[in-house]
């Protein structure tokens, strides 16, 4: 029985631990951002997301860049093929005003191909002058969790 007891004291330590974990301290953003390792938050106003499990690994995310041009906010990244398999993917830019709310719709998202270990540059403006930060998210095409939490959301 002691041994029960402490197993199930130890899991729900842990499973606490990962929680709180998961959730990352003193975001400005609006939207609760699970950190898993599709996330990266590592570059100061640039969000990169990997939305599909089955890339995360394959596909990476890098070379952020967060300027200006004139008055609107630019952002680019490079989507990297680490695979020597072909994929057909897509990816949006959302907008963030300076305390994190929601500038605007999201982008429709766009696809394109991406060869084996091929990349490619994506760069966007934003469309209106209080944006100030950007969420850019790569997925496979027509994800359905993707479209499932979209759904649930609203």
């Amino acid at each position: 029985m002691k041994y029960s007891n402490t197993l199930l004291l130890f899991t729900i330590v842990l499973f606490s631990a990962l929680v709180t974990a998961c959730v990352p301290p003193n975001t400005n953003s609006n939207q609760e951002i699970i950190l898993t390792k599709g996330v990266d938050v590592s570059f100061p106003g640039l969000t990169r997301i990997i939305g599909s499990d089955n890339l995360v690994g394959d596909i990476s995310v890098v070379n952020p860049k967060l300027g200006n041009k004139g008055s609107f906010a630019k952002a680019q990244v490079t989507v990297q093929n680490l695979t020597d398999n072909r994929y057909e993917v897509e990816y949006q830019y959302q907008w963030e005003d300076e305390s994190g709310f929601s500038v605007g719709t999201p982008r429709p998202w766009k696809r394109f191909i991406l060869g084996p270990l091929q990349a490619k540059n994506f760069s966007e403006m934003a469309l209106q002058k209080d944006a100030k930060k950007a969420i850019f998210t790569v997925r496979l095409v027509d994800d359905t969790f993707i479209e499932l939490n979209k759904q649930n959301s609203k």
